[in-house]
Parts: structure tokens; sequence; C-alpha cells
């Protein structure tokens, strides 16, 4: 498995897809908000950072469906299952009659 390198830049497009301020990630990772802005705007560079500082940031980030990859940064949505009385319980109720 390979870790992906993570910039500046995805760190800023994750948060945007996560629908998150700078304050929301440095509350969420007890972290200031000049760290997580000085981290995106390190550009294309890695952020200098500690690594357990880091860590706690990107945890936020994950914890909201945020996944960094070798290609970029993405959004996983979880599947969620129809609630009752919706399209499960019709198509299940179809296929007694």
């Amino acid at each position: 498995m390979s870790i992906p390198k993570l910039t500046g830049n995805l760190f800023r497009a994750g948060r945007a897809l996560a629908g998150l301020t700078i304050e929301d990630v440095a509350t969420r990772a007890q972290l200031h908000r000049q760290s997580v802005r000085k981290w995106e705007g390190s550009s294309d560079a890695t952020p200098s950072a500690m690594t357990d500082h880091l860590c706690r940031a990107i945890d936020v980030l994950e914890a909201e469906g945020i996944r960094f990859a070798d290609g970029g940064v993405y959004l996983q949505r979880s599947t969620v299952l129809p609630s009752c009385g919706t399209t499960r319980d019709k198509f299940y109720k179809d296929l007694e009659t």
C-alpha cells in the first residue's frame, strides 16, 4: 500500500469537499487555526508540521468521508439503506405478489 503525498492544495481541497472551515478543522483537531491556514498555504509542498498534529487534522477530514489518493482527493459517500416504507419495502412487497 502506498501513502499518497499530501500537499497544502490537497489538504485545502479535502477541507472544501467536506464543507468545513479552517476553524472547524482546527477546533475538532484541537489545533490553532493559524497552523491549518499555514499548511494550506504550502501549495504543492508537503506541509511543515509535527506528524501528530497533521494526523489529527487528517483524521477530522477522513471522519467526514475525505479520502486522499495518488490521483488527488475525493469524498467517499457512505451507502445509506432506505428507511422503512420506502423503495426497499416496495421492492420486497412487489416480489411477494
